[in-house]
């Protein structure tokens, strides 16, 4: 794997240098192709060879930084952009719907429609970004440009609002109320930064004429992308996202465009009077007035966005902060949590670069009794750290939902090294110390390697880079791993913690993982009855070669009974596989298929730089998903934890393969984003095992 820590990783130059007569030229793009103390080989593009060059001449960029950039022609325009910190973070930002003004075309605004790939090549093989925008009337000219679209590269753009419009209804030339932020954006630009849902219109909405009722609604706020349910005539309640806001042809008054959670009987496909304004499946789409919608009670309260009381954050007056609970607290239920969980001040609070540690806590213990059993495990090295664990921090957090940062750090103070007080340290470290070395509970893991066993409370994705894998899912990362190791399950695990295969917190081989919602390790167990990957009956042979053949189903481990071995093994291009024979139980009275062997996700950890937070799953509803952060504001000299319902991102878990593989992650909703780019650990349970664990 040497090598794999420099891949992908770019740069643009910043001063003109030449090398062996070739003069290469500030604003051109590069990436790194292997590194020596004091200089850097790279391939520089329309440089055909490898030239080396020292680090005050350029500046390194990510791959989305990379993407954004190639497309732009002017060099210099490239080293402006990139010079301009605020408006460079600011266009990398840019979702659908986002309001953006142009350098060129007298400085129009437009609304971003789409986000796409250029197909234009280059050197590096990436993907430039291109964004396709409507262009808005120009209110000085009175010039109509709202039927213009355009597509644009990153340099074309001066400045961003990221704030969700309306289309002006360039018929008739009215403006809706968002016309007057268009005016005020191009005469005073502020960038905000906010995050939302967006979806794309495929229809030009109508502004009302006369005043609309629902501006002096309670729910003003709702939004494209917002979450809401709706009362129908028959009494029954139903639920949908918020997929257009507008008003249709011949009516007054503003609708919504919902997309439903389940069919309805007369619902469409996002038509309303024959003319389309999104899409989705049959029977799935509901218009209804805007008035009558309101926030879905299941995952959003109808509060401030605006922080808690100052008196809130003070120590002395957290009723929570001396609570130590000896009684057994069960996992946080389903129905509890919106009232127990939600909002600021929740969870484990953050202090001194604890948030690898509260992460972790926070996805082990607060919804599921996976590990609880070492919460009560007799003869524990040392009980006085359990008893914290258990009193301190898990209890008080299942009851009160809330654990002050002065429990965790007397944690911190008995993990027998000094750097737990306050260095930043991973997951794995943790667990390690604190399953292994102090609380002496028995391996996770055991995983056989040819005769050996080895035993382990994490397991660490090892593999070699291939180019060819863009957006693995973990099973698929899982499998290849064994396979290349030669690695089997000795037995089945209540708790699988899967890290993924990166290098430190940086250096990540894939830029996006999908974490898969269910792991199936049927064909990773030793000694059990596998299936033939052609004909169903019982396997006795593998092939780790044969998982890479584009011919044999990409990505399925291949295992085969002893005929179909043969046969695909006599081909000419695997001959020279070195497939091998594994024990099967002799049970000839089970038959095909054979029991499968699956494990549910339950929390993902995830790191960007240098902070771990955590998506985790508190029931059994696809949607029962929240965000967790230790560290997600501060008031004076406190951090302030905070736990988001974040339903949606359930939509995006449940995506097929295929799907996700066309997917452009930059119009994905940000804590999707966030899951799929920042996966550092998965965490695996099954529920069958755990009772006898």
């Amino acid at each position: 794997m040497q090598g794999t820590e420099n891949d992908e990783r770019y740069f643009i130059v910043l001063k003109e240098f030449s090398v062996n007569g070739k003069k290469i030229q500030k604003g051109w793009l590069g990436c790194y192709n292997y590194t020596r103390t004091g200089e850097t080989s790279v391939i520089v593009e329309h440089c055909k060879q490898t030239v080396k060059l020292k680090q005050e001449h350029l500046k390194e960029l990510s791959k989305d930084e990379a993407e954004l950039l190639i497309d732009i022609q002017d060099d210099s325009r490239r080293c402006e952009l990139i010079q301009d910190e605020c408006l460079f973070r600011s266009i990398s930002k840019i979702q659908i719907n986002d309001l953006v003004q142009l350098h060129k075309k007298n400085k129009s605004v437009g609304i971003v429609k789409n986000i796409e790939n250029s197909r234009r090549k280059n050197e590096f093989k990436i993907c430039g970004t291109l964004f396709q925008v409507n262009l808005l009337e120009d209110h000085k000219s009175r010039q109509k440009k709202g039927d213009q679209c355009i597509s644009i590269n990153a340099g074309e753009i001066i400045h961003v609002s990221h704030a969700e419009v309306e289309e002006l209804d360039t018929k008739n030339g009215s403006t809706s109320n968002k016309s007057n932020e268009v005016s005020t954006f191009v005469s005073s630009i502020s960038i905000p930064d906010y995050g939302k849902n967006s979806s794309t219109c495929t229809s030009k909405s109508h502004t009302p004429t006369s005043p609309d009722p629902f501006e002096r609604s309670e729910y003003r706020d709702l939004e494209v992308g917002s979450m809401v349910e709706v009362r129908l005539p028959s009494n029954a309640v139903v639920y949908g996202v918020i997929r257009w806001i507008g008003t249709p042809e011949g009516n007054r008054h503003r609708f919504a465009g919902i997309e439903l959670d389940y069919e309805l009987k007369h619902g469409s496909d996002g038509t309303f009077e024959k003319n389309r304004y999104f899409e989705c499946e049959q029977n799935k789409a509901l218009f209804i007035q805007l008035s009558k919608c309101k926030p879905d009670a299941r995952f959003f309260a109808n509060e401030s966005k605006d922080i808690c009381k100052p008196s809130v954050y003070e120590p002395g007056k957290i009723i929570q902060d001396d609570l130590t609970i000896q009684k057994d607290v069960p996992p946080v239920q389903e129905d509890e949590v919106r009232q127990l969980m939600e909002g600021k001040m929740k969870g484990i609070q953050g202090h001194y670069n604890s948030c690898y540690l509260d992460s972790t806590i926070f996805s082990l213990f607060t919804f599921t009794s996976v590990l609880d059993s070492i919460l009560h495990r007799p003869g524990s090295h040392d009980e006085k750290i359990q008893r914290i664990l258990r009193e301190d921090i898990v209890y008080p957090l299942r009851k009160t939902g809330f654990v002050h940062a002065e429990k965790v750090m007397k944690l911190r103070k008995l993990l027998g090294c000094d750097t737990f007080i306050s260095a930043q340290k991973d997951p794995e470290e943790f667990i390690n110390v604190l399953l292994h070395e102090i609380l002496a509970v028995d391996p996770l893991l055991k995983i056989r390697s040819g005769e050996k066993i080895q035993e382990c409370h994490c397991y660490q994705i090892i593999l070699e880079k291939d180019n060819q894998v863009k957006r693995p899912t973990v099973q698929f990362l899982l499998e290849r791993s064994f396979l290349s190791c030669d690695l089997k399950f000795e037995e089945i695990p209540s708790c699988l913690l899967v890290q993924m295969p990166r290098f430190g917190k940086q250096f990540k081989m894939f830029t996006e993982i999908m974490p898969s919602l269910e792991l199936d390790i049927t064909d990773l167990l030793n000694n059990t009855l596998r299936q033939c990957f052609i004909c169903g009956v019982v396997a006795e042979y593998e092939c780790a070669q044969c998982l890479l053949d584009p011919m044999l189903s990409p990505g399925a481990i291949k295992q085969y009974c002893s005929t179909c071995n043969n046969q695909v093994h006599s081909h000419k291009r695997r001959r020279d596989h070195q497939f091998r024979k594994f024990s099967s139980p002799n049970n000839g009275f089970v038959k095909a298929p054979f029991p499968r062997h699956k494990m549910e996700l339950f929390a993902v950890l995830c790191i960007e730089t240098s902070h771990y937070v955590s998506f985790v799953k508190y029931g059994s509803s696809k949607y029962s998903w929240v965000f967790f952060d230790s560290m997600a504001d501060r008031v004076g000299e406190q951090n302030i934890p905070e736990i988001t319902i974040c339903p949606q991102i359930s939509d995006y878990l449940m995506m097929s393969e295929e799907k996700l593989a066309y997917t452009n992650l930059k119009q994905l909703d940000g804590f999707a984003k966030r899951l799929f780019c920042d996966a550092y650990m998965c965490m695996y349970c099954s529920p069958r095992m755990s009772l006898y664990k």
